[in-house]
């Protein structure tokens, strides 16, 4: 079995994993909240960007996994970190240079197909990494977690107000030169190595599928297959926020979806009393009913509320998102902990995500005409259906009760 990876040393204490949040969630930002508008901008059709949008749902199907393998058995997790981020830099940048230089969707789609495969384990990785540094995750995580939401926040607004790039290419330049600076920082960490024993020996072992075996416990697999549902349900954030606000006249739709991240940090600083206070069964449901209010908002089609309603996602983010990868570190065995994060990212970011652009899409073109959106009528069935799911985690999910 794999040694636990080590605590931190003074040397590489809490401040550097605060800075590769932050970085990490800066360049995801600076890429993927204008990637639609930048898309439409270039002349690339509706059809195209919801594939576009669907080449990450693809690449967590493969990737992630082998990469959570590599870390438990072979590879330091930092030095894999560090080669994900510098080559999801040189990618995004001959993305955004085929978009720029209109080399047409099938070549553009290409790339960003590659960009995906080397971007998709990134964060799931690095959430691995920071909680096996930490002695008590679930006072600790969500202030370090929270300055991804600074990062995510700050490269938004930047994009929107100092960039001037909401259609622009320029946007993803910035988002390579983030993951470039990333990946140097990684190799500031020191690796902690995994034992030689745990070398994978089969096929299934090199892939990371002996992950599946988590499937069996039944919370596990209502944790599993809830954020599954509720990614697909929440996929329509990048996808379709954008273009309705833009829709409803907002001149700077990327700094408006960065207000998402104020309330989001504020949650995770608050993340910490809730997980102590309270079951972790009752903090992810609160995430799924904040999720269902959330979308309702956004059938209202009222600016304002739109507005109120984009702020909300970042407490339902923190709510249900952080709480179920402290979810996967307190109730998997250490030795598969990288390889269960990678499952996570698998099932969100593939299964979730794809299902989401790919179903979703086909009801958003429904409730296309003439190329004005019903926008009532699309997000009011995702509102509903996200409030039967909180119905149904709450009925068929258990829990560990609290020690007296």
């Amino acid at each position: 079995m794999a040694e636990p990876l080590a605590a931190p040393s003074p040397a590489n204490g809490k401040g550097p994993l605060a800075v590769l949040f932050f970085l990490h969630a800066a360049a995801m930002a600076a890429y993927t909240v204008p990637l639609a508008n930048v898309l439409r901008a270039y002349g690339i059709g509706d059809q195209a960007i919801t594939l576009a949008f669907c080449t990450g749902g693809i690449a967590a199907f493969i990737s992630p996994m082998l990469a959570g393998s590599l870390a438990d058995r072979k590879v330091a997790p930092e030095r894999l970190l560090a080669t994900l981020c510098a080559t999801s830099a040189a990618l995004l940048f001959l993305t955004y240079h085929a978009i720029e230089s209109r080399w047409g969707t099938p070549a553009v789609l290409g790339c960003m197909m590659a960009y995906a495969l080397a971007t998709a384990p990134g964060f799931g990785l690095l959430t691995s990494i920071v909680l096996s540094r930490l002695k008590d995750a679930q006072r600790e995580f969500g202030p370090l977690r929270a300055f991804a939401t600074w990062g995510w926040m700050v490269s938004s607004y930047m994009i929107s107000y100092v960039l001037k790039a909401d259609s622009s290419p320029a946007s993803g330049y910035g988002a390579a030169l983030i993951f470039l600076v990333e990946a140097g920082f990684c190799l500031l960490l020191k690796p902690t190595w995994p034992t030689a024993a745990r070398g994978p020996r089969r096929l299934r072992d090199f892939f990371g599928w002996e992950a599946l075996r988590l499937l069996r416990h039944p919370d596990h697999r209502v944790i599993f297959l809830t954020s599954v549902i509720f990614s697909a349900l929440l996929s329509t954030f990048y996808r379709c926020s954008s273009v309705h606000l833009k829709d409803a006249g907002e001149l700077y739709p990327s700094a408006t979806m960065g207000g998402a991240q104020v309330l989001e940090g504020f949650a995770m600083f608050a993340l910490a009393g809730l997980l102590t206070r309270f079951r972790l069964k009752w903090v992810l449901l609160a995430g799924l009913l904040a999720g269902a209010v959330r979308l309702g908002l956004m059938a209202t089609n009222q600016h304002q509320l739109l507005i109120l309603s984009i702020a909300l996602h970042g407490p339902v983010f923190v709510l249900f998102y952080p709480t179920t990868q402290i979810y996967l570190e307190q109730r998997v065995d250490h030795h598969l902990r990288a390889q269960g994060q990678a499952l996570l990212s698998l099932l969100n970011s593939g299964v979730g995500n794809l299902c989401g652009y790919l179903l979703i899409g086909r009801w958003h073109q429904a409730c296309t005409t003439a190329g004005t959106v019903d926008w009532p009528r699309f997000w009011t069935p995702l509102s509903l259906l996200t409030a039967g799911l909180a119905c149904f985690f709450l009925i068929t999910y258990r829990g560990q009760k609290r020690s007296p």
